[in-house]
C-alpha cells in the first residue's frame, strides 16, 4: 500500500513512517517545515520521501494528495499545546490547523477515494465520572479549546468520508518532542521531591506501539471510531511518575496532589481519561502491550 502521513516531525508521525518501512509499504511523509526536522536517528523516516505541506492551505493539500494518490492518509499533524491553545491570540490558528487543516485533508481524500485516519483525543469528552468512555459515545463536552477543535476535526472527517478511522489516544509519549516521561526524568535528576496530580486518571500511549496498530487498521476495512492506549490498567499521573522514577533508577520522592492544589494549568484538564478499548479486540485487532512494558522499552530507546 501507499501511505501519505502528515506530522512526521512529531512523535507519532515519526513512528508511523518507520512502521510502514518495516512492513514494506510505500510512505510519503509531510510536515510544515521545508525539510524533515525530527530526530535524525538514521531510521526510515529520515530517508523516505518528504513533502513540505501547510495543511491549512486547501489548494496545496489537494494538489499534493492528488499527485501522490495514496491508498491511505494517516493524519498525525495537529496543534497539541493544550495550554497555549487557550490564549485568545492563538485560538484562530489552533482552529485553522485542527479543524480547517483536517477538513482539507478529508476533502482531498474524498476526491481520490482513499482511506483516512484521524488521531483524536479523550479531550472531546467532559472528563467526569469514572466509567471508561466508549469509542462510539456521542456525549461530547470538551473542557477546553484544544478539545473543542479536535472534536470539530472528528466531525469534519466523519461527515465527509465513509472510509475513515477516528482513533482517540491519551497521554502520548514517543521519541520526537517533549512528553511527560522526559519531563519527569529531567526533573528527577535535579529535584529531591516532585508534586504530581493524583486525581486525573487514564492510560499512557507509546507511539511506537500505536503506529503498529494504525497500520494494522489501514490494512483492513474495519472503519469507525476506536480508542487506543496501552494496556496495563488505569492509573493517575502520580502512579505513572512513580513507575518512571522506579524504572529509571531515580530516588526522587513523588508527592500526590490534587489538580486544585497543583494549579498552574490554563486549560481545564479531564479527571476521567479512561478509554474503553474493547472494540479493538472485538474487531480482531491486537491490543497494545502494557504501559509498564512500553515504559521500559521507551527508557532504553531514549538512553541509546
Amino acid at each position: 500500500m501507499k501511505f501519505f502521513v502528515t506530522g512526521v516531525c512529531g512523535q507519532l508521525g515519526h513512528d508511523v513512517m518507520n512502521e510502514l518501512a518495516s512492513r514494506g509499504h510505500e510512505g510519503v511523509g509531510s510536515d510544515i517545515f521545508e525539510t524533515y526536522s525530527g530526530v535524525a536517528d538514521g531510521s526510515a523516516v529520515t530517508t523516505m520521501p518528504y513533502v513540505s505541506l501547510d495543511i491549512t492551505n486547501p489548494e496545496m493539500v489537494k494538489k499534493v494528495i492528488s499527485e501522490i494518490r495514496p491508498d491511505a492518509v494517516i493524519h498525525c499533524a495537529a496543534w497539541t499545546a493544550v495550554d497555549l491553545a487557550e490564549d485568545e491570540d492563538k485560538q484562530a490558528k489552533v482552529t485553522a490547523i485542527n479543524v480547517g487543516g483536517t477538513q482539507n485533508i478529508a476533502d482531498a481524500c474524498r476526491e481520490i477515494d482513499c482511506k483516512m485516519t484521524y488521531i483524536s483525543t479523550d479531550y472531546v469528552f467532559d472528563g467526569q465520572g469514572t466509567t471508561p468512555w466508549d469509542p462510539d459515545c456521542k456525549d461530547y463536552a470538551p473542557l477546553n479549546h484544544y478539545g473543542k477543535t479536535k472534536l470539530e476535526g472528528e466531525l469534519a472527517v466523519s461527515s465527509t468520508l465513509d472510509k475513515y478511522f477516528i482513533v482517540r489516544i491519551a497521554w502520548v509519549f514517543g521519541l520526537n518532542g517533549k512528553n511527560f516521561i522526559k519531563t519527569m526524568i529531567n526533573l528527577g535528576k535535579t529535584h529531591d521531591e516532585l508534586r504530581v496530580v493524583s486525581d486525573q486518571v487514564g492510560t499512557p500511549t507509546y507511539t511506537y506501539d500505536l503506529a503498529r496498530l494504525l497500520i494494522d487498521m489501514n490494512e483492513s476495512e474495519k472503519y469507525g471510531y476506536y480508542h487506543a492506549t496501552n494496556e496495563g490498567g488505569y492509573i493517575s499521573w502520580y502512579d505513572f511518575a512513580c513507575e518512571i522514577m522506579k524504572q529509571a533508577g531515580l530516588s526522587t520522592k513523588v508527592i500526590p496532589v490534587t489538580t486544585a492544589e497543583y494549579g498552574l494549568s490554563k486549560a481545564a484538564r479531564p479527571f476521567n481519561s479512561r478509554l474503553d478499548k474493547s472494540k479493538l479486540t472485538a474487531n480482531g485487532f491486537t491490543p497494545l502491550p502494557t504501559w509498564q512494558d512500553a515504559l521500559g522499552r521507551y527508557l532504553k530507546e531514549i538512553a541509546e
